[in-house]
């Protein structure tokens, strides 16, 4: 990696963007708007080149109040943290506001600058930075250095480069491997080119041409251009401000918030457990069921928050949650937010996230607090096999990136060893999971055989419909093939029943079971119909349908016959088709003793079964 990111933090007017200036020659504020105020409004951007022979990006964002969403856009992806504060005022309360998000998003290396030191005199100055250490003391920049700087007439520039110098050499990113991922914080359009979206890739990296997408919707699109620091270049890496010029999309149909990714690699989401803590200084506990603005990579969305264990946390407490969002929204495990509240408005908390795919329910509030402990804190042996569990038929590499686990491929191997695991193509059927599934089907089969007993079983399609794998029929057959190994479930044609059940015929029915045999075997080929044999009577069909899964054929759907004539029929066609050279009706008829009527039934029941094909007047084997 060559490239990092830095980005400032601090109270308006405190003399971010002089500073930025100062250290690059670039002017963050860009547009004309943020000109005549004199305060940045969107983010800026600016670079230069450090002695290690990394390139700085710099991401000057807002400090006015109004825009700390603009804010929160750009911190996500910082590596090094300038606290601004003007030796003037001192620490105001949106230093403080950008101090607490600057600990939720878990930036951990930050350099506190006294700027304006030029506009007081030394005691002054010696009482702001006493004054600025013992606050940082109780916060996670208690460790950081203070530099003093001019931006105006350079002085402690050169220090504070050497200082950044220093901490960019030491920035290791372990993510290149990951697939790409680039939360969006700017969309504009360039005449000429199209769409262009700008961000800090997280994971990853992306070349020209590369097929990618736009989340939450998944749009395809494909990489026109990449520049890095105004420059083009073929390859963007995980750590760069990149700006991607891309097609298949407009710009209408991308906003800040969404995600650029690999296809596949990501899920949208509306259920997040995280682990989430609440500011010292918040003015009120935060309550269960409680509504929030979400700040997720440069995303902004409501969100309820369902605090797990408790009904409320008071400030500088923390605890396991589940994030209920109002739209979709793209995470991964150990990815940091920020929680706002609606009104008053202010920076409440933050935290990280445990399941960026968590589930809305199915446990008791003490089941999901176990499983979200192992999530975020147990063995990646563990990890990964809650995440199997809840993600049934869930692909390998998807399971693995979900769960953050790095070698998780032997993982897997263990899991298999252990019989936790089984194996379908590339997906993982956690034997928990599958024996949940068995425990549920025969739930459906025990109800079904006391209300229908005469039946063989519980049509196929029907339980695939019950089990809500109607859109997985191959994972559906699979776990059918897994089910009958266990000998809990028995199969007959494409009727499933639960082991040891046969249909059941009492005296009364039973007795309507031997007159229909007896009146359908002397019918012969000259057969009943359905109506003939049962009427509107419900006991006879009852009897009747439980027999057409047994020894009766509807040979059109109304027309009944012996299973067994049916297949001397066949033996007929066969012998005819040999002896003949092909199938006449005629001949078929009078070797059935039968009429022309019942005759053409059978052939034509044989067409549809694909044992026949008509061929001008005659037929022949298939």
């Amino acid at each position: 990696m060559d490239s990092i990111v830095i980005g400032t933090a601090g109270h308006i007017d405190h003399g971010k963007t002089s500073l930025v200036k100062a250290l690059t020659g670039f002017d963050a504020d860009t547009l004309a708007e943020e000109k005549r105020r004199g305060i940045t409004i969107n983010l800026g951007f600016a670079y230069c080149s450090l002695p290690c022979g990394r390139t700085a990006g710099f991401v000057d964002v807002p400090g006015h109040e109004r825009f700390v969403k603009n804010m929160l856009a750009g911190a996500s992806g910082i590596d090094i943290a300038m606290v601004v504060i003007a030796a003037s005022e001192g620490i105001m309360p949106q230093t403080r506001e950008h101090i607490h998000i600057l600990q939720y998003l878990g930036i951990e290396q930050a350099i506190v600058v006294l700027t304006k030191i030029s506009m007081v005199d030394d005691d002054f100055r010696e009482l702001v930075v006493e004054d600025t250490k013992e606050y940082l003391a109780t916060t996670a920049l208690a460790h950081a250095p203070v530099v003093q700087v001019d931006s105006i007439t350079g002085q402690g520039i050169p220090e504070l480069l050497a200082l950044l110098n220093d901490m960019a050499a030491g920035v290791r990113r372990e993510a290149v491997s990951m697939p790409a991922r680039l939360p969006v914080d700017r969309v504009f359009s360039i005449k000429g080119f199209g769409t262009v979206v700008t961000g800090t890739l997280n994971e990853g990296s992306i070349s020209l041409n590369d097929e990618l997408a736009i989340y939450p919707e998944g749009l395809p699109v494909k990489v026109r251009g990449i520049q890095i620091h105004e420059q083009a270049v073929t390859t963007a890496r995980a750590g760069q401000r990149t700006a991607l010029n891309l097609s298949g999309v407009s710009v209408e149909e991308v906003h800040r918030g969404c995600v650029v990714a690999k296809p596949g690699s990501v899920q949208a989401t509306s259920v997040l457990d995280v682990y989430l803590s609440v500011a010292a200084d918040a003015s009120q506990p935060l309550k269960r069921l409680e509504q929030l603005k979400l700040y997720l990579g440069a995303a902004e969305v409501v969100t309820k928050v369902v605090l797990m264990g408790c009904k409320e946390i008071y400030p500088g407490e923390e605890c396991y949650a589940k994030l209920l969002t109002e739209s979709p929204v793209i995470a991964r495990k150990a990815d940091r937010f920020v929680l706002r509240s609606l009104s008053p408005v202010q920076t409440i908390g933050g935290g990280r996230v445990v399941d960026p795919a968590a589930k809305r329910s199915g446990y008791t509030d003490e089941q999901a607090l176990h499983i979200m402990q192992i999530k975020d804190q147990g063995a990646p042996q563990q990890v990964l096999e809650v995440f199997a569990r809840e993600n049934l038929f869930g692909d390998k590499e998807a399971i693995a990136s979900a769960a953050n686990i790095e070698a998780a491929e032997k993982y897997f191997e263990i899991l298999l060893e252990e019989g936790r695991i089984l194996l379908f193509e590339n997906r993982v059927a956690h034997i928990e999971a599958l024996k949940a599934l068995l425990e549920k089907t025969l739930h459906i089969l025990e109800p079904y055989h006391t209300q229908y007993p005469l039946r063989t079983g519980m049509a196929k399609a029907e339980l695939q419909a019950r089990l809500e794998m109607t859109s997985r029929p191959r994972e559906f057959e699979w776990l059918l093939g897994w089910m009958k190994e266990t000998e809990a479930i028995g199969q007959s044609g494409l009727m499933l029943y639960k082991a040891g059940f046969t249909p059941v015929f009492s005296k009364k029915l039973g007795a309507i079971r031997d007159e229909m045999l007896a009146a359908v075997r002397q019918a012969g080929y000259s057969p009943l119909t359905v109506n003939e044999l049962a009427g509107s009577d419900k006991d006879r069909q009852a009897v009747l349908e439980a027999l057409l899964q047994s020894d009766f054929l509807a040979v059109d759907g109304q027309v009944i016959i012996l299973k067994e004539l049916y297949v001397q029929a066949k033996e007929t066609a066969v012998r005819l088709n040999r002896t003949e050279g092909a199938i006449r009706l005629a001949d078929f008829r009078d070797s059935l003793g039968t009429s022309r009527k019942y005759a053409l039934l059978l052939l034509e029941k044989m067409d549809r079964d694909k044992f026949t094909v008509r061929q001008g007047e005659e037929r022949v084997l298939i």
